[in-house]
């Protein structure tokens, strides 16, 4: 008698069961990911951060040059008033009259603002006497840089009905000599001084305007 044992068999091909949740390659490639994307944004705050920062700086450098040249051509205004009002040079023959060809007027101009600004040299410029004078800058070959200036005696105008201007002058009064001839006491009389305000505006690149003002005696 004989017995037949039948024998296990094991499929060869079975498919092995993987354990619940995701796999470890796909999790860690999702983790790189999310980090190289948050150094992207770092780099381009970074980036963006540079570009102001030397925006910034460049149109720092621009302003500091246009007030040394805005320095300049006041400076270049101021002689060239004083060259016109005072001798030996003096082309303004008299100081009681106004003069636009040379940018002088004898008493204040209405219409200033706020900061003493006259009405010549303000906005547009639309109220600048045509035949006033210019001042252009000969280091700027754009001839964009251009100075303008006024020159106003600090009195009164005459259309107040006032007897004598001079009387309603600023004025100041003149070194004078404490010293006496002989037996006379009396010093020499020197008539007061006026003062004499000039305003320079200097235009510049990007619409950019300057103003100073000096006081000439």
């Amino acid at each position: 008698m004989s017995t037949s044992r039948a024998a296990a068999t094991t499929p060869a091909h079975r498919p092995r069961r993987r354990p619940h949740g995701r796999a470890p390659g796909r999790r860690e490639r999702g983790i790189v990911v999310f980090v190289a994307l948050i150094a992207v944004v770092l780099m381009s705050l970074a980036a963006v951060g540079l570009m102001r920062s030397v925006h910034n700086n460049t149109l720092v450098v621009g302003n500091l040059a246009f007030r040394q040249a805005a320095m300049a051509m006041s400076t270049s205004a101021v002689e060239k008033a004083v060259y016109d009002m005072f001798p030996p040079t003096k082309t303004i023959p008299d100081l009681n009259n106004h003069l636009t060809a040379r940018n002088y007027f004898a008493f204040r101009q209405p219409g200033e603002n706020a900061q003493g600004i006259p009405a010549a040299l303000q906005g547009n410029l639309s109220s600048y006497p045509a035949d006033a004078q210019v001042i252009t800058d000969p280091n700027d070959p754009s001839g964009q840089t251009q100075a303008r200036y006024v020159v106003e005696r600090m009195c009164l105008p005459a259309s107040l009905g006032l007897e004598a201007k001079a009387q309603f002058c600023e004025m100041i009064p003149p070194k004078q000599s404490a010293g006496t001839t002989g037996n006379i006491s009396v010093g020499i009389n020197v008539p007061d001084i006026p003062y004499y305000r000039m305003t320079v505006r200097v235009d510049g690149p990007n619409n950019s305007v300057s103003f100073s003002q000096a006081m000439l005696r």
